[in-house]
């Protein structure tokens, strides 16, 4: 651009130098200083000028092209760039890994194949359903179910009683699962209910004022045999618990037949047995469907772990066992099989302590952990025994045979040494009643043998990750975690 103007220019200039200096020869002019810087500089300029100007406004143009394209360009790799901040900023950010534990001070499970560690055997030997001579599908024909036998006795009683008569018989049979349960639990609840009232009289002068106006205070046959040990319970301090929670969880097809008078009922019969104040204890009953069952049942044991003062039954019972269910589900599925179990655990948070009661179990949930690997390696659980041995100990809470469930636990395990042989799977052991099925295989965990460090796991919470362990190699699992 500079070369063309300097040359154009000085072609000019010389041109016109040379005619100019003919002319005033031939003419014999006497030029002034004005004519030559006109005639040696202006014109030389202004030719230039106009010679130039076509380019130099098609330069201009050009010029502006480019820096509107320039300017256009420099707006789309802004915007890009936005783009890709607001895309990392979208992104979800990696959860810090969450840890909590809770106790677990007694436990049973009840089912077809028997009660507590005889289910894990039994699954363990792939039993089948039997066929119910009680319950026929639409052929009239036996159907296959998993009934709890010793059930059928209790229901019958119930049959010739006229408060029970109009009572479904599904109903019948989860109420008689619930009451087995609590009896299983006696022993617990009978110190729970010590250190209530031992709690109450310490900490809340209200409640104190209430128990000694209680039958179990005022009628001396009512009263404990050792009414010195009474009097003395009143002066010695314990640690503060303030509320019995008892959570029933049942199926989400059972909202609208359940009836409340069944959990008023049963909230009076434990105080009454136990002798507390009702006004101690909270029970619950949670309908759950099977979408939402795990993520439910992890939420509630989160809020068990937060609740330093309180201790917690949970119950986990259904049944199906009901020639009318059987009639409506055939109607749906032919091959409908029917099952009833029960499953319940005594817990509370570590921090929770109760006086003569002690943990048989501790319940670890990890998390947001995404490298199950690293977490194992950290807490020395890669070089367990177990992991060498033949013996199932990780209870899988999925379908055995879904492809995405077996490609995701390959992923999960891969870097471990679980191996599939280490998988127990319990959800085809529960038939078509699958509502609180996974919540059933997971309290299952509590009745592996002791030498184990039973394992949990399900697809439903990737991330998630459930231990449990007896109390006496728990102290070094917590210093492994931190």
């Amino acid at each position: 651009m500079k070369k063309l103007i300097i040359g154009t220019f000085s072609a000019l200039f010389i041109l016109c130098a040379g005619c100019v200096i003919y002319y005033w020869r031939d003419t014999g002019y006497d030029p002034s200083a004005k004519d030559l810087l006109i005639f040696f500089f202006i014109l030389p300029v202004v030719l230039c000028a106009i010679l130039l100007s076509p380019f130099l406004i098609y330069q201009g143009i050009q010029y502006r092209k480019l820096q509107k394209l320039e300017a256009e360009k420099q707006a789309q790799l802004k915007a890009e760039e936005q783009d890709l901040n607001n895309i990392e900023n979208a992104k979800p950010k990696p959860l810090d890994i969450e840890k909590f534990s809770l106790h677990v001070f007694s436990a049973a499970a009840l089912h077809s194949f028997g009660q507590n560690e005889q289910i894990v055997e039994e699954i363990q030997q792939f039993k089948s359903p039997e066929l119910d001579q009680k319950l026929f599908n639409g052929y009239g024909l036996p159907v296959l179910s998993y009934r709890i036998s010793d059930l059928d006795e209790l229901t019958e009683n119930q049959d010739n009683d006229d408060e029970f008569s109009l009572v479904p018989m599904r109903e019948k049979r989860i109420q008689a699962l619930i009451q087995q349960q609590l009896e299983e639990h006696g022993q617990s609840i009978f110190f729970i209910a010590d250190h209530l009232k031992k709690s109450a009289l310490f900490y809340d002068s209200e409640m104190a004022y209430q128990y000694r106006m209680h039958p179990a205070w005022v009628d001396q046959s009512y009263r404990s045999n050792d009414e010195n040990e009474s009097d003395i319970s009143t002066q010695t301090q314990v640690s503060r618990l303030n509320r019995l929670n008892i959570h029933i969880l049942l199926a989400e097809n059972l909202i609208h037949q359940w009836r409340d008078e069944v959990i008023n009922d049963l909230k009076q019969k434990i105080a009454d047995e136990y002798s507390i104040l009702p006004a101690l204890i909270h029970i619950e009953a949670h309908f759950i469907g099977v979408s939402v069952a795990y993520s439910d049942w992890l939420n509630l044991l989160k809020q068990i772990s937060e609740q330093t003062t309180e201790v917690s039954l949970i119950i986990n019972v259904d049944s199906e066992i009901d020639q009318e269910w059987i009639d409506e589900k055939s109607w749906l599925q032919e091959q409908y099989i029917a099952s009833e179990y029960v499953s319940s655990w005594c817990i509370a948070s570590q921090t929770t302590q109760i006086e003569n009661l002690e943990a048989i179990k501790v319940v670890q949930i990890v998390a947001n952990e995404t490298n199950l690997s690293n977490s194992l390696t950290k807490q020395n659980l890669n070089q367990l025994a177990q992991f060498e041995q033949e013996q199932p100990f990780l209870l899988m809470l999925d379908e055995a045979t879904d492809i995405k469930v077996m490609k995701q636990t390959q992923q999960t395990f891969e870097n471990t040494a679980i191996e599939n042989h280490h998988f127990l799977y319990t959800k085809q052991n529960l038939g078509h009643t699958q509502n609180l099925a996974k919540i059933f295989g997971f309290m299952l965990g509590v009745h592996l043998p002791e030498e184990l460090i039973a394992m949990i796991y399900s697809t439903d919470q990737k991330s998630t990750f459930a231990f449990i362990q007896d109390c006496e190699s728990n102290e070094r699992f917590e210093q492994e975690m931190i």
